[in-house]
């Protein structure tokens, strides 16, 4: 059960809010020849073809957060209804909390992306650990479904937002959301 307004919302970036994927897509492209479509990166090991230099999909993303963070993180897209959505739960009175795996070196460009799109936030947790479970919060919202699994084990509700990627079975029970529409169903807003 999801909690009432006044709970405290982890809200992941990347294919939460973000849609970092095709940026991936595009360089993987424009600069190794790879031409695919996020829908066939249905896993952070899935492997990228020769002849890119790294040998899963997780590597080219932190090699874009590290190298170019400003073309990758600063120009994504939205994912569609991410900003009216994150907008109707901060305005019922959920308090928002960004909590990213983004290295800290993108945290302003990050802040930068959120306040250009008027996402709004209460709170941007700078040290995010490795298991988001350790987070103060009530309900994380995110994309993969480890950290979903990792909230609910510690005792904190989750919504996994459904991506290729995502494994809802690795995160029973928590709800699914195929987008924000049902996000924002979930919590009654």
């Amino acid at each position: 059960m999801l909690p009432d307004p006044d709970a405290t919302l982890l809200v992941d970036l990347d294919g939460t809010v973000a849609d970092q994927l095709p940026r991936v897509c595009e360089y993987l492209d424009t600069a190794h020849g790879v031409d695919i479509t996020p829908a066939e990166i249905d896993a952070w090991s899935w492997p990228v073809p020769d002849p890119a230099p790294h040998a899963h999909i997780g590597e080219t993303i932190d090699e874009l957060m590290q190298e170019r963070p400003e073309w990758f993180l600063g120009s994504l897209d939205p994912i569609p209804g991410a900003v009216d959505g994150v907008t109707a739960l901060s305005d019922a009175g959920y308090e928002i909390h960004v909590a990213t795996h983004r290295i800290p070196e993108t945290h302003a460009v990050s802040k930068a992306w959120l306040d250009e799109q008027d996402v709004p936030y209460d709170r941007f947790v700078h040290d995010v650990p490795a298991n988001k479970g350790r987070l103060d919060g009530d309900v994380l919202l995110d994309d993969y479904h480890a950290n979903v699994a990792n909230a609910l084990d510690a005792g904190t509700a989750g919504v996994l937002v459904r991506q290729p990627y995502s494994d809802p079975s690795a995160c029973e029970p928590a709800p699914v959301a195929d987008g924000w529409d049902d996000i924002v169903d979930l919590f009654g807003v």
